[in-house]
């Protein structure tokens, strides 16, 4: 296989579906929080976590911390339900045009990889469905110690790669944490339009992305274009 490009994706809301796990979160945040003032139902949930999907605090990482924060919810109890919710108790629901575009991609002769703030178990969801097999890498927050928009988290694929960021795209769903922070690099940028941050909007231009999908296939084209442009430069 040719080392000359590779493709680097986030994992929830690309390559995968958070959404049953996110689900499953809520209704557990739901119950902890039964006779807690101020006892948010299931659907102050869902809309608050969307509301901090469309407008991310650039100084709180979590999105949880930030929907239960908005609620009221007081700041001892928020960072106990932190620790405790189980995130990843549901496991990662595979999208029906990830496998097919990552074969499309690969025999493009193009690496793959994920990198991804991810617990541990993203192995396992990932293995499951198809997707290490067709990797040339995959970096998980939890597992290497590092973190998205950390610019440090990007430059350990990079330098498993010895690629130069000019011959590597990334492919995301937030433009805060995927599009800013592997644009500043260097990387080709590609958001995916799908999930929570959909309709997340961009604070500046270094959160515009190279490529905008709506989903892998229509991103899967436009790589593959990109690497054949790159070819005949």
């Amino acid at each position: 296989m040719s080392a000359g490009a590779g493709i680097l994706f986030d994992v929830g809301y690309c390559l995968m579906d958070e959404a049953p796990r996110l689900d499953h979160a809520l209704v557990w945040l739901s119950r902890a929080l039964t006779g807690t003032p101020p006892s948010p139902s299931i659907a102050d949930l869902h809309e608050a976590y969307l509301a901090a999907c469309r407008r991310p605090d650039p100084l709180e990482p979590s999105l949880l911390v930030q929907m239960l924060r908005s609620l009221g919810v007081p700041a001892e109890t928020t960072t106990a339900l932190r620790r405790a919710v189980p995130w990843d108790a549901v496991p990662l629901a595979v999208y029906p045009d990830t496998v097919s575009a990552l074969h499309d991609l690969r025999s493009a002769g193009l690496r793959l990889g994920v990198l991804a703030n991810q617990p541990r178990s993203a192995f396992e969801d990932l293995d499951r469905a198809g997707i290490i097999a067709l990797c040339d890498g995959v970096w998980l927050s939890a597992v290497v110690g590092l973190a998205k928009p950390d610019p440090a988290f990007f430059r350990v694929a990079l330098d498993a790669w010895k690629l130069a960021p000019g011959r590597v795209a990334y492919v995301g769903d937030r433009p805060d944490n995927d599009v800013a922070p592997a644009r500043a690099l260097g990387l080709t940028t590609v958001r995916l339009r799908r999930g929570p941050h959909a309709t997340q909007p961009e604070r500046s231009a270094a959160e515009h992305a190279d490529i905008v999908a709506a989903d892998l296939r229509e991103a899967a084209r436009h790589l593959i274009a990109w690497s054949t442009s790159r070819k005949r430069a």
